[in-house]
C-alpha cells in the first residue's frame, strides 16, 4: 500500500503531459496579462487609484515592496519583464526559473491590486505558475529541448509526477470548494441567483434574450444541477471505469462554455484543457505517439 501511494505521488514519468500544460498555461496567462497592457499605468502605478495591501506574513523590512506604488515608467518596465517571463514559460526557455519568477511577479500584482477583486481565478493562475516552476515542464515541447536535442519534440529525462498531482488536486479542490459552498449559501438554494446573474452586469446579449422569455421554475432545476455536478466533478475526474471521467470532463467543459456565453465569465475557460492533468503521463505519451507516424515524440528516456 505504501509503495503504491509513493508510486502514485512521486514516480517519474514522460514529460509530454506537463509540456502541454506549460504551453496552455503560459499562452493563456500571456493573453490574460497582455490585454492589460494599454492600461498598465492606471492599474499598477501612481497614475491610477492603486490601493496595495501588505500580506500579514510579510517581514517588516520588505513591506516597502507593496507600500511603494511605482511611477508609471517603472510600472511599465516591471510589466514588460512580467510579460517576458510568461513568454519564456510558453516557449519553454529556462522554464523553472521563468515560471518561478513569474509566480513571484504575479504574487506581487495580486497584493498590489488584484486582491480587491478577490477572485479564485487569480489565485489559480498564481499556483499554476508555482507548479510549473516545481516541474520539469520544459524537458520537451520547448525551446530548451530544441537546443538540447535538436528537436522540440524529443526528450531524454523522465520527470516527477508530483507537480502534476498538485495541479490536479488544486483543480479538484477548486470545484469541491465552490460545490460545497453552494450547498449551504442561502442565495444558492433557489434559482433566483442564476436569474439575477443573467440579467445583471455579467449578463451577455444571449443571456438577455433567454431571460426575456420570462421566469420559469427551470432555473431552480438548473441551480440544483450545478450544485450536484460541482460536487461530482472533483471525484469523477479520477474515475476511469465506465468512461466516468470523460462524462465529467465533457459536462464540466460544457458548463464553462455556457458560463462564457451567458455571463462574460471567461477566466475559468483555461480549466478545460487543464483536465489533462487527471490523465497519467504514460497515457498522453502513448496518444502522442499514435498521432505521429514518425513517432518523433518518442526518445530513449532515462529513469
Amino acid at each position: 500500500m505504501i509503495h503504491a501511494w509513493e508510486h502514485w505521488w512521486t514516480r517519474r514519468g514522460p514529460p509530454e503531459l506537463m509540456g502541454i500544460v506549460r504551453i496552455v498555461v503560459g499562452g493563456w496567462l500571456l493573453f490574460f496579462w497582455g490585454i492589460r497592457l494599454p492600461h498598465v499605468t492606471l492599474l499598477y502605478s501612481t497614475a491610477g487609484p492603486v490601493l496595495p495591501s501588505v500580506p500579514a506574513y510579510m517581514p517588516a523590512r520588505l513591506t516597502w515592496i507593496f507600500t511603494t506604488v511605482p511611477e508609471p515608467s517603472v510600472a511599465l518596465l516591471i510589466f514588460a519583464v512580467h510579460l517576458l517571463l510568461l513568454l519564456c514559460v510558453l516557449l519553454g526557455i529556462a522554464t523553472r526559473l521563468s515560471a518561478g519568477l513569474a509566480f513571484l511577479s504575479s504574487w506581487y500584482y495580486f497584493y498590489l491590486s488584484h486582491y480587491l477583486f478577490h477572485s479564485s481565478f487569480d489565485r489559480l493562475y498564481i499556483m499554476a505558475l508555482l507548479f510549473l516552476a516545481l516541474s520539469g515542464a520544459g524537458e520537451t515541447l520547448s525551446i530548451s529541448a530544441w537546443r538540447r536535442y535538436g528537436s522540440p519534440f524529443k526528450w531524454e529525462n523522465m520527470i516527477s509526477v508530483f507537480p502534476q498531482r498538485l495541479f490536479a488536486l488544486q483543480l479538484m479542490m477548486t470545484y469541491l470548494g465552490v460545490g460545497f459552498q453552494k450547498l449551504w449559501l442561502p442565495d444558492w438554494q433557489t434559482g433566483e441567483m442564476l436569474w439575477y446573474a443573467m440579467i445583471g452586469v455579467w449578463g451577455t446579449p444571449l443571456a438577455f434574450k433567454i431571460t426575456a422569455l420570462g421566469w420559469t421554475p427551470l432555473y431552480h432545476v438548473l441551480v440544483n444541477l450545478v450544485k450536484i455536478m460541482e460536487c461530482f466533478w472533483p471525484f469523477g475526474f479520477w474515475i476511469r471505469r465506465a468512461h466516468v471521467r470523460f462524462i465529467a470532463f465533457g459536462s464540466a467543459a460544457l458548463f464553462h462554455i455556457l458560463v462564457d456565453q451567458l455571463l462574460y465569465i471567461w477566466w475559468f475557460a483555461v480549466l478545460i484543457p487543464s483536465y489533462i492533468t487527471f490523465f497519467e503521463p504514460e497515457e498522453v505519451e502513448r496518444w502522442l505517439a499514435s498521432c505521429s507516424k514518425s513517432h518523433r515524440f518518442r526518445s530513449a528516456p532515462k529513469a
